[in-house]
């Protein structure tokens, strides 16, 4: 017994030994394990967050690349509605500009012309030559139209057309009714006084008329009496004849292209 217990000693130190062992290399496992485990839940929430953060990133970048696009096409729709503008305004600008009107319709003045332009009539005249236009009003006449300038205003027109009052025809444009009438035209206002009433007798009218009835009617206008505008086949009252003047000039207008 006594020369085995040597043996035995030793026998028990080294279950000793390998326990402690086994136990320190266990504990040392554990405490690496729950290192490990805090590592892997400390970086969790950072993973987390960095996900977040550029999920975030990503979301404020696509934001701004979709405001910068909005309002590239916020500033293409300003200039487009810009540019519809501007040919807007060339457009009415150039619509508004009218070229005078010399052209028309040939009316017989017995079958037409008089029914179209009647007695108390107002129409606008253009003198074809020079585009100039002015206003008159029928007053009177029956083998042609016996007119009167409408304004005062209307008689300079006339005399800076005419070179002043002026038995001289020219061919002109009648715009009345929405129509627009050929006629030929004098510019010499006769038998009538302006500062007298209408339809009294009066002497010295105007044109070299003797004493009679006065044929002025529209006042105010700067000319004494009325003047002749005659179309295709009126007559003068005088004779009742045809004029070759006023027949000629109507013709001439008739005929231009």
């Amino acid at each position: 017994m006594k020369r085995n217990l040597p043996i035995f000693l030793g026998i028990l130190f080294g279950l000793i030994i390998s326990t402690l062992s086994a136990y320190s290399f266990d504990k040392k496992t554990s405490i690496e394990g729950n290192v490990a485990a805090i590592s892997t839940a400390k970086s969790e929430p950072i993973e987390i967050e960095r996900r977040a953060s550029v999920s975030k990133a990503v979301a404020e970048n696509k934001t701004d690349a979709e405001k910068t696009k909005q309002e590239k096409t916020n500033t293409s729709q300003v200039k487009t509605s810009q540019n519809k503008t501007t040919t807007t305004t060339k457009t009415k600008v150039s619509s508004n500009s009218s070229k005078p009107v010399t052209k028309g319709e040939v009316l017989d003045w017995w079958k037409s012309a008089r029914y179209v332009f009647r007695i108390g009539d107002i129409a606008q005249v253009t003198d074809i030559k020079t585009g100039k236009t002015f206003k008159i009003k029928r007053t009177m006449g029956t083998n042609h139209a016996d007119c009167e300038a409408l304004t005062s205003k209307d008689t300079q027109i006339i005399k800076s057309i005419w070179k002043g009052f002026s038995w001289d025809v020219r061919p002109v444009i009648i715009s009345v009714r929405g129509r627009k009438l050929i006629a030929s035209m004098s510019a010499m206002p006769h038998a009538g006084v302006d500062s007298a009433p209408a339809y009294q007798t009066v002497s010295r009218r105007s044109g070299g008329y003797s004493r009679g009835e006065n044929l002025d009617v529209v006042k105010g206008n700067g000319m004494d009496g009325h003047f002749d505008v005659h179309f295709l086949n009126s007559t003068r009252h005088k004779d009742g004849k045809k004029d070759p003047r006023h027949q000629a000039a109507i013709a001439w207008a008739a005929k231009r292209k």
